[in-house]
């Protein structure tokens, strides 16, 4: 009788390992992020990554899905989430990274779906039981012990972690719009339009950072840029989505949930950079929070 449970296992498994791995991929990103500003800055970066995925995309989307288009009901959701999921999103996450360190930037975002929990008390009305308003309260706590890293010799700035920071409310709102895409719209073609749309609406974000400067091609930057656009743009969310079939969103949240450990990981093996107990310490009350409150549904 064990063949039955090793099948059930293998596939499930198998998720688990698509979902570990875009989880590693995107925690990566940030140290990608900042080897790429060896030669962009970071608007620009922002709009060749996903300029440069939608064009991907745009060819997945003709000969997978033989070029759909999006029914018009949902034309509307589709581009404020490219607006809010794109554009104003890594443009706040490119700026804030090369202000602040690529740790500090993994354990903020990792307080993300506690802010999405924070816009439902505030902004629709939604009840919270006591143990889940505990959580958020802790892993609130962790990121103020991150934020207010500011000792000299740090490259942790206040601006670059108030933008990472502002930007969970931002994720927060992408997370309610995309729930008002219908089933009609399946996750390639919802991938492809938001990174369509949230690249085009990058076009005036850059006029920000004219006269353009580019910086001397370095290997580094070349691959980095190349992950950023094939690994994070489009493998992690295909492996992401792939794996989120066959496994619990409640999984799938408490691996997304490990992903300030890569992060910090990350910086301290590839940008060497320092990491500090207040770091450690804001990233364990982080994760404990993020547990206490994504459980707190029974």
């Amino acid at each position: 009788g064990h063949g039955m449970i090793w099948t059930m296992s293998k596939e499930y498994l198998i998720a688990l390992l698509q979902v570990i791995v875009s989880i590693l991929i995107w925690s990566a990103s940030f140290v990608a992020t900042k080897f790429s500003y060896d030669v962009f800055t970071p608007l620009v970066l922002c709009f060749i990554r996903f300029f440069a995925a939608s064009v991907v995309l745009l060819l997945l989307q003709m000969t997978c899905n033989r070029g759909k288009k999006l029914p018009p009901e949902d034309r509307r959701a589709v581009m404020i989430s490219g607006l809010s999921g794109v554009t104003i999103y890594y443009s706040f996450e490119n700026v804030g990274l090369s202000l602040t360190s690529a740790a500090n930037a993994s354990v903020i975002t990792a307080v993300y779906p506690v802010m999405t929990i924070l816009l439902g008390v505030l902004f629709f009305h939604e009840r919270v039981p006591f143990r889940q308003l505990f959580g958020i309260l802790t892993a609130v706590a962790g990121i103020i012990v991150v934020t207010y890293t500011n000792v000299e010799g740090e490259s942790s700035s206040l601006i670059g972690n108030l933008l990472l920071i502002a930007n969970g409310f931002n994720w927060g709102m992408y997370n309610y719009e995309v729930q008002k895409v219908s089933q009609k719209t399946d996750s390639l073609s919802l991938t492809c339009y938001q990174t369509l749309y949230g690249s085009l609406f990058l076009l005036p974000a850059l006029l920000l950072e004219a006269p353009f400067q580019v910086g001397v091609l370095t290997t580094r930057a070349v691959l980095s840029i190349l992950f950023l656009i094939f690994g994070c743009s489009i493998g992690a969310y295909f492996l992401y989505n792939e794996g989120l079939r066959h496994i619990s969103a409640v999984s799938a949240a408490s691996v997304l949930n490990l992903m300030p450990v890569f992060g910090l990981f990350f910086s301290a093996v590839l940008l060497k950079e320092a990491i500090t107990a207040r770091q450690i310490v804001g990233c364990i009350a982080v994760m404990a929070g993020v547990m206490l409150s994504a459980y707190a549904k029974k």
